[in-house]
């Protein structure tokens, strides 16, 4: 299927991002990439922080959690597995990856950005351990709940070398976490 302007755009904007940051990547190295005009980029996104705001949202797994939210699962520990697996499978593209990280680190110059991860972070992982939680009959700690996160990141942060893959280290994090 053929990608329509719009998309194109979002996805050069992806790459330049990514490479540059939101502060030193320009309109016109985005019109370039994508191979369309500077003003067509203004007439989908209007100015540039409206692009800056739709390609982090991209980059925050918001369908990986609406995914998890909605599948029915066995047990606690089958609902941390496919939230690791596919959380880490959202982020293989190197692009997408260092823009969710790029994103997190200037959540604090967006407004809408910063919503969305908090949102993220309190709300959509809450959520799914709460679901953990009632399917093991048991209550987690705060700083476990958020140490899977943690460990998440950490996979995400050191990609290029880490000595397991995305299989043995989400089996890894999540043998045992269920159990004190």
């Amino acid at each position: 299927m053929k990608m329509g302007k719009k998309e194109k755009i979002l996805n050069a904007a992806i790459k330049v991002f990514s490479l540059k940051g939101y502060d030193l990547a320009t309109v016109d190295e985005i019109a370039l990439e994508a191979n369309v005009s500077k003003g067509l980029i203004f007439f989908y996104y209007e100015n540039k922080e409206n692009l800056i705001i739709r390609s982090a949202l991209k980059s925050v797994p918001i369908d990986v959690m609406n995914y998890i939210d909605n599948t029915s699962y066995l047990d606690g520990n089958a609902i941390l597995h496919d939230l690791g697996i596919k959380f880490l499978n959202y982020y293989k593209e190197s692009d997408i990856r260092n823009l969710f990280l790029y994103t997190i680190s200037n959540k604090n110059n967006y407004p809408a950005l910063k919503d969305k991860l908090r949102d993220l972070c309190f709300t959509s992982f809450d959520n799914i351990f709460n679901r953990v939680e009632k399917m093991a009959d048991m209550k987690l700690s705060l700083a476990k709940k958020r140490s899977f996160f943690g460990s998440l990141l950490c996979y995400l942060i050191w990609w290029d070398e880490n000595d397991q893959s995305i299989e043995e280290y989400t089996t890894d994090l999540i043998r045992g976490f269920l159990s004190y």
